[in-house]
């Protein structure tokens, strides 16, 4: 969830609006009159953005990613065997 919220607003309530992305995963749009200034988000949230950032500007990897997506939807999937698999 986005919630936009005003600079002025953002600051006053800082800490608590800390706690809610921490604990709730909220996002905070943070707006300086009326316009998108920053985003407030969970780290762990941003971490895992920048990782999937990072995989996309790889083109190769971008394109076997998007490959793969629509052979999904198009329900041509390929089970998984694990080679080192003794049965256990």
């Amino acid at each position: 969830m986005l919630e936009a919220i005003s600079i002025t607003e953002a600051r006053k309530d800082f800490l608590p609006l800390i706690d809610r992305v921490e604990d709730e995963l909220y996002r905070f749009m943070v707006t300086k009159h009326g316009k998108p200034v920053a985003v407030v988000i969970n780290y762990d949230e941003y971490s895992r953005m920048v990782e999937t950032l990072k995989l996309l500007e790889d083109g190769r990897l971008a394109r076997e990613i998007y490959q793969g997506a629509t052979e999904a939807e198009q329900g041509r999937l390929i089970e998984f065997v694990n080679s080192g698999d003794n049965g256990e």
